[in-house]
């Protein structure tokens, strides 16, 4: 994040805030990488302004949430330590069913789009060619499902891990509230490990909890 940052603030732009999955905040460009201490400082300062307006951090997040809808994630991986059965499982889903055909589907779940950043395929942009950085040395596939579910399915680059990142968020009109979107996302990505890693199958290790 801290070189994409370099790179904008070269074109004359603005970088307010930039983050990783993993909890990782860069809030301004006076440390161009994520940082805990600047990130706290600017959690202070804010529960300090919403303190003058008698609002906690929490009212304010369930303002955000009623206005945007509610954000759901669940991350997790399995662990395999066998490389080839690691290729087959994303091979297999770059040939679902058919050749050169990756899932419509997981469960009762329609897939709108998929990126592999593997291939560089992806079929959300014009040309069906992915416009984020590829690599061919590890595993990554992105799959959008129609109720705006996006799940990503990568490999470590350090560990014998196959992780996966689902979020979910529901739109402010749903009907759903914060549990709801919590259970549907549940039930998603149970059809993603049984359907896309079948751990039984493949000798996949649970994630200790």
């Amino acid at each position: 994040m801290g070189n994409k940052s370099c790179d904008l603030l070269a074109q004359g732009k603005k970088v307010l805030f930039a983050f990783e999955e993993a909890i990782g905040f860069m809030c301004g460009t006076n440390v161009l990488d994520k940082d805990g201490i600047s990130a706290g400082v600017v959690v202070a300062e804010m529960a300090a302004y919403l303190n003058s307006k008698c609002i906690s951090i929490l009212e304010q997040l369930e303002s955000i949430q009623n206005k945007y809808g509610y954000h759901v994630s669940i991350n997790s991986y399995f662990i395999c330590h066998d490389a080839i059965i690691i290729k087959q499982i994303f091979e297999r889903l770059r040939n679902y069913g058919t050749s050169e055909q990756y899932p419509a589907t997981c469960g009762p779940y329609s897939i709108k789009y998929v990126r592999d950043l593997t291939t560089g395929y992806d079929n959300s942009q014009p040309d069906g060619k992915a416009i984020l950085p590829t690599s061919k040395s590890s595993q990554m596939i992105t799959f959008t499902f129609q109720n705006g579910c996006i799940i990503t399915m990568r490999t470590s680059g350090t560990e014998p891990k196959i992780k996966y990142y689902t979020e979910f968020c529901s739109k402010p009109d749903s009907g759903f509230n914060k549990e709801a979107v919590k259970r549907e996302l549940q039930k998603i990505v149970q059809c993603l490990i049984e359907c896309f890693f079948e751990p039984e199958k493949n000798g996949l290790i649970y994630r200790e909890d």
